[in-house]
């Protein structure tokens, strides 16, 4: 019992390093992020480009069991974080950062204030 589950922890955890899969290559059942041909959730680090320039990221995050966990990234398309934070098991924890606008604002002090007006603080994630 203990070898079976020290497999399934080393194939968790190669899993998160391997090479990221896209996004598009995955179905989405009962809110679940499965693979196309087993049906079995994903677990690992997924991607998206953008439609219009399949070389650039739009989403960059982690699956476990099909759903969001560990840091998600998603970019505007000039390449301006759109926003960033990281899931739980599929929840929000943490600090979360949102830019509403692709282009920053000209003045440095408006960009912190924004920032932090766009801050979300959701409860703290777990070790």
């Amino acid at each position: 019992m203990l070898r079976i589950a020290l497999l399934t922890v080393l194939l968790c955890a190669c899993a998160k390093t391997a090479t990221p899969r896209s996004l598009d290559e995955l179905v989405i059942r009962d809110s679940t992020y499965v693979d196309p041909e087993t049906l079995v959730p994903y677990t690992g680090r997924v991607f998206r480009t953008f439609e219009a320039d399949q070389h650039r990221q739009q989403i960059q995050g982690v699956l476990a069991d099909g759903t969001w966990d560990g840091e998600l990234i998603v970019y505007h398309e000039n390449g301006r974080v759109r926003y960033s934070g990281s899931f739980a098991n599929g929840e929000r924890c943490g600090p979360w950062l949102e830019n509403r606008d692709a282009e920053p604002p000209k003045d440095i002090f408006f960009e912190l204030k924004q920032d932090i007006e766009s801050m979300g603080l959701y409860p703290e994630c777990p070790s």
